[in-house]
């Protein structure tokens, strides 16, 4: 549901905030739609002059084959074959070369190479109420936006305040889009079918959150935990700085045990850094596995 009226938000009683991550609306990779993004109806249709209180934002098109070499200029000599490279795989369906580090292969190309919808909805449907402040080019500079999911629901906050929230059962699948870069982005499909792709842009990001949706990462409690890890998790806070708040523990698709503290940082200009490790049941160092953690993560 939209929140028309942004307000402080505080969880309900017995109501546990479970995650919170920086979120925007997803942005375009391929050539052809590199930086941008479309509204969409289920026909497929423009929507954008439909969305009540948006702001105009920049026009959305689809780059032909020069406009998309046109995105390269300045790469210069030796950067040329990379380019055309990169141009000939977003023809052929990403499936000749991934010039991007870290981007996945293409998934579906009238949605990410022919087209970029980042929000596919009819008039009513549950996807056209999330805020246009999720839209980095018509949101202020230095305004920020978050995603937050509690045991009850998931809301977005704008720079502390609720712009929107929906139950969490309205939530029917939660899925990530591969074809991005870092592999960051996600797609939020509704109950009436309706559905956004936005971005944490850190990978480890929506993995966890992806996960606590749909069950396969779980948060702890340390008395949840065995005697091993317990004690395993005395000795790691006894080094951190005093007054630091209690690590997060999370139980793995494998069994794992993830464990996260944020501190103050300790270098000039970083105002703080994460600390952590991942245990097994006894609470020896653990290599999380496949689907544990997000990619490049450790």
């Amino acid at each position: 549901m939209r929140t028309d009226n942004p307000v402080d938000w505080h969880s309900e009683s017995g109501e546990t905030e479970l995650a919170r991550y920086p979120v925007s609306f997803a942005t375009g990779t391929a050539a052809s739609v590199e930086g941008r993004r479309s509204f969409r109806d289920r026909r497929r249709n423009d929507i954008e002059p439909e969305l009540p209180g948006w702001p105009a934002g920049p026009a959305f098109s689809v780059r032909g084959l020069p406009g998309k070499a046109g995105v390269y200029v300045g790469t210069g000599v030796s950067g040329a074959l990379a380019v055309v490279g990169g141009i000939l795989s977003d023809l052929l369906g990403g499936s000749t070369v991934n010039p991007e580090p870290g981007r996945g292969k293409l998934e579906e190309r009238e949605n990410e190479v022919d087209d970029f919808p980042v929000m596919w909805a009819d008039a009513d449907d549950t996807a056209r109420t999330l805020p246009w402040q999720l839209d980095p080019s018509r949101r202020p500079s230095g305004y920020t936006t978050e995603i937050v999911l509690t045991s009850r629901r998931l809301l977005v906050m704008g720079s502390g305040t609720l712009l929107w929230e929906t139950p969490r059962d309205n939530v029917a699948e939660a899925t990530p889009r591969r074809f991005s870069i870092g592999q960051s982005d996600f797609r939020l499909r509704f109950r009436d079918g309706s559905w956004v792709r936005l971005t944490t842009r850190v990978s480890d990001h929506t993995t966890e959150l992806l996960g606590l949706l749909a069950g396969s990462h779980r948060r702890l409690s340390e008395s949840e935990l065995s005697t091993e890890q317990q004690e395993r998790i005395s000795r790691f806070t006894a080094t951190l700085p005093a007054a630091t708040a209690p690590p997060v523990l999370t139980r793995l698709p494998s069994g794992l045990v993830r464990v996260q503290s944020t501190v103050t940082g300790s270098k000039p200009g970083v105002v703080s850094e994460s600390r952590g490790f991942v245990m097994d049941e006894d609470g020896r160092d653990a290599t999380a596995h496949s689907g544990d953690i997000g990619q490049g993560q450790a």
